[in-house]
């Protein structure tokens, strides 16, 4: 895979380095917050060459001992180099169960600057402020903006190319496949069914999956429009789709949450409207 280099997100957490906050990467399923981590990584040790760099990826089998936070604790401070700038990188920290009792003691030493990814049902925004007892800074990523995409497929016309990028998205994983059918597969299969089955519908205990998928659909159709709960209830319901407003509300919110979609709340200029 084309190796595209995140400018705008690398120089924002290079400003970030050495700062006492925890660094909390979030973002969709498969936007590429690991492969930014790599970079991270990377760039870390172009500009301070003397670093010490603790890298876990709870990915890969090497790490599996690693797999319970009292280990994961005291493998980094073993690891600890003083007279050194320490930076621990820890991809998939949801793995390791209680990583939250880890994280937070490293940062309570105040010796690391420590930086983490996640998956989406379990690094939310929401959650951080029970999560760390320290402070956080949230670095949100999302998928490959029209820029991104024309660095990886250059454009021989422009209008050519944002209609490609309108039809195929910014998901740079679908990008190995070499027709719309495949990527369109992929991102059903890997983000869209991963997102609703395996993070939305486990971590919130939802029970009716065809209601979120009716949902998605509407959503989807109605991108940039004004939208109500109680609106959708009533479309739902004149199609003989039983759901009520506060059940529509929760479902939406999961979905916001997991980053499948944002809130754009309608600004007025003139004052109380």
């Amino acid at each position: 895979m084309k190796l595209i280099v995140r400018s705008a997100y690398l120089e924002e957490m290079a400003s970030l380095a050495l700062t006492p906050d925890i660094k909390v990467i979030t973002g969709v399923r498969r936007s590429g917050k690991s492969k930014l981590m790599e970079a991270f990584s990377e760039r870390l040790k172009q500009a301070d060459p003397g670093a010490n760099i603790i890298h876990i990826n709870f990915n890969l089998t090497e790490f599996e001992g690693l797999l319970e936070y009292h280990a994961l604790e005291q493998y980094i401070e073993a690891r600890y180099q003083p007279g050194k700038n320490n930076y621990v990188l820890i991809d998939e920290v949801q793995m390791c169960p209680s990583f939250e009792k880890a994280i937070n003691s490293l940062h309570a030493k105040e010796k690391y600057d420590i930086w983490v990814t996640g998956s989406n049902a379990f690094l939310q925004s929401s959650d951080l402020a029970t999560l760390f007892v320290g402070r956080t800074y949230e670095v949100h990523v999302f998928p490959f903006s029209f820029s991104e995409y024309l660095a990886y497929y250059p454009a021989e016309n422009l209008y050519g190319s944002l209609s490609s990028y309108i039809r195929e998205g910014g998901m740079a994983g679908s990008y190995l496949y070499r027709n719309e059918a495949q990527k369109y597969r992929y991102i059903n299969t890997e983000v869209l069914n991963a997102l609703i089955v395996r993070d939305i519908m486990t971590k919130y205990h939802l029970r009716n999956e065809p209601l979120l998928h009716e949902l998605i659909d509407f959503l989807m159709d109605n991108i940039g429009n004004v939208t109500s709960v109680r609106t959708i209830a009533d479309t739902l319901a004149s199609g003989k789709k039983k759901a009520d407003h506060k059940t529509i509300g929760k479902y939406i919110d999961a979905l916001c949450k997991a980053f499948a979609f944002y809130r754009i709340r309608r600004y007025d200029i003139r004052g109380k409207r």
